[in-house]
């Protein structure tokens, strides 16, 4: 959350930065174009990138436990999607899913679907689409909490044996191991009772997609994004006179970034996530190509060299998502 905390809140200074120009001296500038685009460029940022600011200045303020085991149940306020409140009477199990990036605690309940329906219509899609893929509706990211799975596990455990439905008996927890691409999706249990292991096959390993948080993403692809829309916006108008719509030229270059954002391998389909990343990755390439010769065609300034290596950036991660993609593609 800091890094997060810290990246957004240099995108927003330097937003402000931009707006506090005037339009003489951003039109002194050979090839900046139309202030109007510079002034509604640096508004954008500040919007867009001060959501992710203030998003990870109230994690970081916020003093309310994330997770929390008592009597009565489970507290779950880790995410924007949390489920809050379950009762011990609702759990049924839990399951230890461990990805190459990522731990989930994954609470197995009773009726599913009374927690589906919980809270606004994207929490719900949200809440469905981790039944689809875990089994639940309930998924808690161990890496968002200060403290090892292991750790998590055994506190689980020792609370679920003492006040769950049928307390005094061994709670019921298995242990999944990494997602391999092997020939059996059965989940495997060992006969004396002890952690299973569960191995996801038949599908491609989720190594093999891109996996970045989202403030690796808004460093990279959300930046460059930026960069591709002042270089092309700009050139098209100084060379050909062609004047994009803003909104239109914003939605072009932030595209990708925002669909790598829902292409999260371990929370959606693969079915949807191999053929969303190979779109953001194409596009965003496409793009940052077509501006760059673009710029490179009217003349490089020093400002340019910048946003240049902005969208070289950006283009590291769609490079990389490529690369997974077509490995995937050969096995």
């Amino acid at each position: 959350m800091v890094v997060l905390l810290l990246g957004a809140s240099a995108f927003v200074a330097a937003g402000i930065g931009i707006v506090s120009f005037d339009g003489a001296s951003i039109q002194s500038r050979r090839g900046a174009g139309d202030p109007i685009y510079a002034h509604a460029l640096g508004l954008v940022t500040i919007v867009f990138f001060g959501i992710f600011a203030i998003y990870a200045l109230k994690k970081l303020l916020d003093k309310k436990p994330a997770l929390v085991f008592n009597d009565s149940g489970i507290v779950d306020n880790v995410s924007s999607a949390s489920a809050g409140f379950i009762p011990w009477s609702d759990v049924v199990r839990a399951e230890i899913f461990e990805l190459p990036k990522h731990k989930m605690l994954v609470i197995k309940v009773r009726d599913p679907q009374k927690y589906i329906a919980r809270g606004s219509a994207l929490r719900r899609s949200l809440n469905k689409t981790n039944y689809k893929t875990v089994g639940s509706p309930i998924s808690i990211y161990v890496n968002l909490l200060e403290i090892d799975v292991a750790e998590l596990a055994s506190l689980f455990k020792r609370y679920q044996r003492k006040y769950g439905v049928g307390a005094g008996s061994s709670a019921d927890m298995s242990h999944p191991l990494l997602w391999q691409d092997v020939r059996s999706t059965e989940l495997l249990e060992d006969d004396d009772g002890d952690d299973g292991d569960f191995i996801q096959t038949d599908v491609e390993p989720e190594a093999q997609l891109l996996n970045w948080s989202s403030s690796a993403l808004i460093a990279t692809v959300g930046s460059g994004g930026i960069g591709i829309f002042v270089l092309a916006v700009s050139s098209l108008d100084m060379l050909f006179h062609i004047q994009i719509p803003f909104w239109a030229g914003m939605t072009v270059s932030l595209l990708p970034v925002f669909v790598f954002f829902l292409a999260v391998p371990d929370t959606r389909p693969r079915s949807v996530v191999r053929p969303a990343q190979w779109f953001a990755a194409v596009w965003y390439l496409v793009c940052a190509a077509l501006s760059l010769s673009l710029t490179a065609y009217r003349g490089f300034e020093a400002a340019y060299f910048i946003l240049a290596g902005v969208i070289l950036l950006g283009a590291w991660p769609c490079l990389v998502a490529v690369r997974k993609l077509l490995v995937v593609r050969e096995t």
